[in-house]
């Protein structure tokens, strides 16, 4: 029995393909530091998935260190130092939380915190609470900030950056933090933004809105883009807007960073996440037999025809879909068929007219298992 291919333009893995934001991949480490180059950019995107990013029109400012240090012994508090401030993240079990910030005019401290990164985030990740927090400008005024927030990973698709390379699995985190804030003198004994006062404002549209985006790809720690918008209510008015772009060769330099090293191994070969490996080139050629309990198949590859196939059979009914895509997840073209024990099925997919030399992947999927055979044309 012979099936066929059917062809798909401009279709990508899942929003995420089983990748996370963690803190193992993205959380703080004592000692890294990374340029950032400002950028003027403005993401208009909405939520959702499939989306594109594209970085390459624009033209990067003089870039600032970022420099990532242990602000105590604890192994808990860390800060960014960057551009004079010291912005300060605290970690508390399996949440990383912003804690405040300090520069020369600044000295900001948070009581209820919004978190910054959590044990496991991928694209449908919300929460929301509230904030508060107490600070001193100028050592002339105390300052005080109340208001709620909300965190989600609410977008993921691809980023295109400056030099031309595009990342995909990309996922936003995106957080929006609208809130109060007061001054008072420095003196002053009691001085807090009470719930009526809050609610108050809300009320009469005078809350300030901190829109804050931050780009995290598979296998890179830090975010590759962040941009942030601070609006004032009722009149929508932008007060402030900055974007800063890091270089993904910034986090492959950094040292020690295994885990993320090897990620990116992976997606250079082809893997991704849940993945099985059935075999290895060897000297005497390919082993081309692979499976498991739930099909059973054999790969093979035609140079002159330009065309892999894949002779197969099925331990039990069930649908098997096959998957051409290059190493970074782009599809070219899927199908998939239905399929009974005790028959042989075969499937034969043309690559003479993929872009480039490869190397490519074909994907054997079960409701169980993703199989993956990774050739070049």
């Amino acid at each position: 029995m012979t099936a066929t291919i059917i062809l798909f333009h401009g279709v990508c893995f899942g929003a995420s393909d089983g990748y996370e934001i963690s803190l193992s991949l993205n959380g703080f480490r004592d000692g890294d530091m990374l340029l950032r180059y400002p950028v003027a950019y403005e993401d208009t995107a909405s939520s959702g998935t499939g989306l594109i990013w594209d970085l390459s029109g624009y033209k990067s400012g003089k870039p600032y260190k970022s420099e990532i240090t242990l602000a105590d012994d604890s192994l808990e508090l860390y800060q960014a130092i960057e551009r004079r401030t010291a912005l300060r993240y605290e970690r508390t079990g399996d949440t990383i939380f912003v804690a405040g910030h300090e520069n020369n005019l600044w000295r900001m401290e948070f009581d209820r915190r919004e978190p910054w990164l959590t044990g496991s985030m991928r694209h449908g990740y919300s929460s929301a609470g509230t904030i508060h927090g107490k600070g001193i400008y100028c050592d002339r005024l105390r300052y005080v900030i109340g208001g709620s927030y909300r965190i989600s990973v609410d977008a993921a698709g691809s980023l295109i950056l400056p030099e031309g390379d595009t990342l995909r699995n990309v996922q936003r985190v995106h957080t929006l933090r609208t809130f109060l804030h007061d001054y008072y003198p420095i003196d002053s004994v009691d001085c807090d933004i009470t719930a009526d006062e809050l609610g108050k404002a809300a009320a009469e549209n005078r809350l300030l809105t901190l829109d804050a985006r931050r780009w995290y790809a598979p296998g890179y720690r830090y975010p590759l883009l962040e941009v942030q918008t601070l609006t004032s209510g009722g009149d929508g008015k932008t007060l402030m807007r900055q974007a800063s772009y890091t270089p993904a060769s910034e986090m492959e330099s950094l040292l020690s960073d295994p885990d993320n090293s090897e990620l990116r191994e992976r997606l250079r070969q082809g893997y991704t996440a849940g993945q099985k490996s059935n075999h290895a080139d060897t000297a005497d050629g390919r082993d081309n037999t692979g499976g498991g309990d739930d099909v059973r198949y054999r790969f093979d590859q035609n140079h002159v025809e330009c065309t892999v196939s894949v002779r197969y059979s099925v331990g039990m009914p069930m649908d098997v879909e096959f998957i051409l895509a290059d190493v970074v997840g782009f599809v070219y073209r899927s199908g998939s068929y239905h399929c009974e024990p005790g028959e042989e099925y075969s499937v034969t997919l043309s690559y003479g007219n993929l872009p480039g030399n490869g190397p490519y992947v074909l994907y054997i999927c079960t409701a169980e298992n993703r199989y993956a055979e990774k050739f070049n044309r």
